[in-house]
């Protein structure tokens, strides 16, 4: 009883662990058989797959820079993904998998076979060799490997896709280079455009304005200092003449009051038959009175030639030389008066357009000069772009010809001599494990869910009585384990 209670207290013994192993060998054994023959199959019977190996290094420019200035400052790190990209494409692949046969025979689409191509494809920079803390990492190498079922095509392939890789590149940099020049072109293009357009701008206001530009300003200046002196002198003549015409009108008009003052004049008489007639009416005379009618008749005739005399021109003729001659003096004076006049009002009109013109410079001025800034800036940006534009084409010409940053293979791919996978080794190992692992697990969990005693101690524990007796178990051979194997009992 005491025995039984410190087996009890030790706990499962390595007898235990035994007769488990005893009753559930198969659970364990079957599954690690399985393991171990389904790995050594696998990892005989998989293809093999070769992987070839190409390094592409990054080589500056050829010319220094301080000769001549890259056109592409890009750097390759960032450009990086860029021409992956143009690695992996579906049409640089399609033309793989058709220049090489890769997936002759094969019933699958091409986009299956680019994708399965792709996931065959590596592209990964490479650290640089020497690594300076104080300046950020360069890229400056690539390495590009290919796995392939034969070592042959694994090879071929892998360094197509490193003159693909470098092809790119050469397309990129070439690409930004032309892009770079037609930039320049259209800019110099536009910028002439607007060079003729700022000059058209400036002719236009030249001759819109013209009298008003700050080039004509002293000359204006002196035209209207010159007019001034012309329009007092003028204006001093126009009042003489007007003097003389107004001294000979005088002269003329005492002229002729005197010689209208004589008996033969036909006011002066009309007046004294007047006179009489008024006389001869005031004595009682009727107007049948021979006299009376004489003078009416004469009256009359007095007053016809007075009429004719005021209608016709020469009723105000000169009636001597000396009248004549003030008469052609006052008309010159007059016709003077008037030219002067007219040249008064021209005069002033000048001084007016001159004072206006002088008025209106500095704005003038002001306009121009920011016209003429336009063009000077225009004309600036255009030299500057056409250094641009030359630099451009040199940095095209040198890319072109490889003369700029470049992708070389410094490593060539080459026939691999083992495959890289299947690690058979690795895969006979792993099976073997993971069946041992699964036979191990079955055990225990068929262990744990039989629910039969398999010794006194588990009954004596279980039901916390004492065993009285025991039936060992009769007969031998395969019965018993096989029993034990369904769970049978052994109590």
């Amino acid at each position: 009883m005491t025995a039984r209670d410190m087996r009890s207290e030790a706990g499962v013994s390595l007898g235990d662990l035994y007769g488990v192993f005893r009753r559930r060998k198969w659970w364990f054994l079957i599954p690690a058989i399985l393991g171990v023959v389904i790995s050594g199959v696998l990892a005989l019977t998989l293809p093999p797959e070769y992987e070839a190996v190409s390094t592409v290094t990054v080589e500056p420019q050829v010319i220094p820079h301080e000769l001549q200035a890259a056109t592409i400052e890009a750097k390759t790190e960032n450009r990086y993904e860029n021409l992956k990209l143009q690695l992996l494409a579906r049409d640089s692949l399609s033309a793989i998998i058709t220049d090489f046969k890769l997936f002759e025979g094969a019933t699958s689409s091409r986009e299956d076979q680019v994708e399965a191509l792709r996931k065959k494809i590596s592209l990964d920079p490479l650290p640089p060799a020497i690594v300076d803390p104080r300046k950020p990492a360069e890229l400056n190498s690539f390495k590009i490997s290919f796995r392939w079922k034969t070592p042959k095509t694994a090879a071929e392939v892998c360094n197509r896709l490193a003159r693909d890789f470098i092809s790119a590149n050469l397309r990129d940099r070439t690409s930004l280079a032309e892009a770079t020049t037609d930039f320049y072109e259209q800019e110099l293009q536009k910028k002439r455009a607007e060079l003729a357009d700022v000059a058209r701008q400036v002719s236009d206001y030249k001759e819109n304005y013209q009298g008003e530009l700050p080039e004509q300003l002293s000359m204006n200046r002196e035209r209207l200092e010159r007019d001034r002196i012309d329009l007092a002198t003028t204006e001093s003549k126009a009042e003489a003449a007007r003097d003389q015409v107004r001294m000979l009108t005088q002269q003329i008009n005492e002229f002729r009051s005197g010689a209208a003052n004589d008996s033969t004049d036909p006011s002066v008489r009309r007046a004294a038959l007047e006179i009489e007639l008024n006389r001869l009416l005031s004595n009682g005379k009727t107007d049948k009175y021979p006299d009376v009618v004489r003078t009416r008749a004469e009256i009359a005739a007095l007053d016809q030639m007075i009429k004719d005399k005021a209608e016709q021109p020469q009723s105000g003729a000169p009636s001597s030389r000396e009248e004549i001659a003030m008469r052609d003096k006052l008309r010159d004076y007059e016709v003077e008066t008037s030219v002067l006049s007219g040249e008064t009002e021209r005069l002033k009109a000048d001084i007016a357009e001159y004072e206006q013109r002088i008025e209106n410079t500095p704005r003038r001025a002001a306009e121009l000069d920011h016209l003429e800034a336009q063009y000077k800036n225009t004309a600036d940006a255009i030299k500057t772009l056409q250094a641009k534009q030359v630099d451009a084409e040199l940095g095209r010409t040198m890319e072109t010809t490889s003369r700029g940053e470049r992708f070389r293979v410094v490593e060539s791919a080459e026939l691999p001599t083992a495959p890289i996978s299947p690690n058979r080794p690795v895969w006979f190992i792993a099976g073997t494990l993971i069946g041992m692992m699964l036979g191990l697990a079955g055990l225990v969990v068929r262990e744990m869910s039989d629910r039969s005693f398999h010794s006194v101690v588990d009954l004596q524990n279980s039901l916390g009585l004492p065993v009285l007796a025991a039936v060992p178990v009769l007969g031998a051979g395969p019965p018993a384990p096989r029993r034990r194997l369904f769970g049978a009992s052994r109590v």
